[in-house]
């Protein structure tokens, strides 16, 4: 297999793609259509603009691209040039179209726990399915609310929630439409959110009111986003301020300044106002030192700078907010915050409206659900349907640990689902109907690649989780296990290496019947 790779990594990885994904080919049919390579070498798929199956009679050596890998300006490797793809449509669409709308797609259990259910084993107090047809409609209902808001493809959009089944919603809305996204892990602080919005230059960040975790709950919106947005200025924003402001220095004192501050900034993104404070007083400081200036007009100079710096303009456009714990007191800022739950009514509205025009008698959400899998793709199309881009078109963005240095954002394009999915029959042999529990958080590329990508690009059911996989104690991941019928299990080793260390921790984990797993897999250390 290695060798072949690299004898020829474009034919190689081609034979991957282009069996693992659907591609968007413009000269199948009237309306182009979004077509795979079969186990039989043959091509087929659905039409782009009705659904209906198709079966284009290609040539033998028929690729959806021109260059199956393109080295000529490396290290910026370019893959499947040419062919247009888009991960949501082979992550979503075609199961339902395939028939599978009624599958399950995800899992939910909250992180609160009731000690006397099943049996006195315990339970969780959340649990809940989402079937394909359920994911599609709620992601059609997001991509509606984001076009409305303005988001267009390119656009950039961060999600900073916890591990809750509407960050995936949000995620595949992005990705549907061409709208690239990052996810901060909810751990992080309110300086790195501000960060990573900054650096993204995203246009809406997508968050939720608060979070359960060992049973406590815990503010998201008061304790990250907002301060992420209020308390920090971007570097070039505060520089651009100080720069065009008039200070009736002497000749080189407003350069002095200046200079002072970038150079108290360096290799920051987004800083508190008192760090540009403290770079202005220290060359104030200098400036007086060299009887350039005298300490009223220092006074006055330090007043002017501090007020340009109270009102700035708006960070990103919408804040839109999960409702999730019912956070009392929330803050509210009715020019910038958008309650989920309020858009995407607003946008059901739009998705049934458009549904009726194309020709479908319905009236409510359980209508749209009660029609047959190929006739709900169709009027969902009607109001959403998956953007074709390039194959190396950016779908997301995450940023490295920063274990060896600054973090840095690593882009993921949509081709990389192709790749993704073929891990999961590779190094995880799994199968259709599965269900796989990775012990992961969207903010990390782990969640984004096993917890949302690979199982639903295969047909495999991904068990998401909220809280510690060992609260309200060890045993509590065995459990998951047990009652789901969990076949595939990706973790870190952290939490492991604890219970096998502790008689009494691993006591609870034997208490749950974990012989229906097949693979388990291990990460994150030795």
């Amino acid at each position: 297999m290695r060798a072949a790779a690299l004898a020829d990594p474009g034919a190689f990885h081609g034979n991957i793609a282009a069996r693992n994904m659907h591609w968007f080919v413009a000269e199948c049919g009237a309306h182009g259509a979004w077509i795979t390579k079969g186990e039989d070498g043959r091509w087929n798929g659905w039409d782009a603009a009705t659904a209906a199956p198709v079966s284009p009679d290609l040539a033998a050596d028929f690729a959806p691209w021109h260059t199956g890998f393109d080295g000529s300006a490396a290290p910026h490797w370019r893959w499947f040039v040419g062919g247009r793809t888009n991960a949501a449509f082979s992550e979503i669409d075609r199961h339902v179209l395939a028939g599978h709308g009624d599958e399950a797609a995800l899992i939910f259990e909250g992180d609160r726990w009731d000690m006397s259910a099943n049996g006195g084993k315990g339970a969780p107090i959340d649990c809940f399915t989402v079937t394909r047809k359920q994911l599609l409609l709620e992601v059609a209902k997001c991509a509606v609310a984001l076009e409305t808001l303005g988001l267009k493809p390119g656009d950039r959009m961060a999600l900073n929630m916890p591990s809750i089944v509407p960050q995936i919603y949000w995620t595949e809305a992005a990705k549907r439409m061409g709208v690239v996204y990052t996810a901060v892990f909810g751990g992080f602080s309110d300086k790195t959110l501000s960060d990573r919005i900054a650096d993204t230059g995203a246009r809406v960040i997508v968050t939720s009111d608060g979070s359960y975790r060992n049973a406590q709950v815990a503010a998201f919106k008061n304790a990250y986003t907002d301060p992420a947005l209020d308390n920090f200025v971007p570097v070039t924003t505060a520089l651009d301020i100080l720069g065009g402001l008039e200070l009736g220095l002497p000749e080189g004192g407003h350069a002095t300044i200046l200079a002072t501050v970038r150079e108290a900034l360096d290799g920051e993104i987004t800083v508190d106002r008192s760090d540009v404070m403290r770079g202005v007083g220290r060359a104030l400081i200098n400036l007086g030192a060299e009887g350039r200036i005298t300490s009223a007009d220092a006074a006055r100079v330090r007043i002017a700078i501090a007020s340009s710096l109270v009102t700035l303009p708006p960070r990103v456009e919408a804040v839109i907010v999960c409702r999730h714990t019912h956070q009392p007191d929330m803050i509210w800022r009715e020019e910038r915050d958008r309650w989920s739950h309020e858009l995407t009514d607003a946008a059901l509205a739009t998705v049934l409206d458009k549904a009726r025009g194309a020709g479908f008698n319905v009236a409510s959400e359980a209508d749209l659900l009660a029609l047959p899998d190929s006739d709900f793709v169709r009027a969902i199309w009607a109001s959403s349907k998956p953007m074709p881009v390039d194959a190396d078109y950016p779908m997301f963005f995450i940023y490295t640990s920063g274990s060896t240095g600054k973090p840095k954002g690593i882009v993921h394009s949509h081709g990389y689902a192709a790749g993704v999915a073929e891990t999961m029959a590779t190094s995880f042999d799994a199968r259709p109907g599965d269900t796989l529990f990775v012990v992961a958080d969207p903010g990390w590329i782990t969640g984004q690649s096993y917890l949302i990508c690979a199982p639903l690009m295969t047909r495999v059911t991904s068990l998401v989780s909220e809280g510690s996989p060992v609260f309200p104690h060890a045993g509590r991941f065995a459990s998951m296990i047990e009652r789901h019928k969990v076949r595939i299990f990706k973790a870190g080793v952290t939490f492991l290496k604890a219970i096998m260390s502790d008689p009494a921790n691993l006591a609870e984990v034997e208490r749950y019947d974990m012989s229906g797993l097949r693979v388990a897999t291990f990460c994150a250390e030795p």
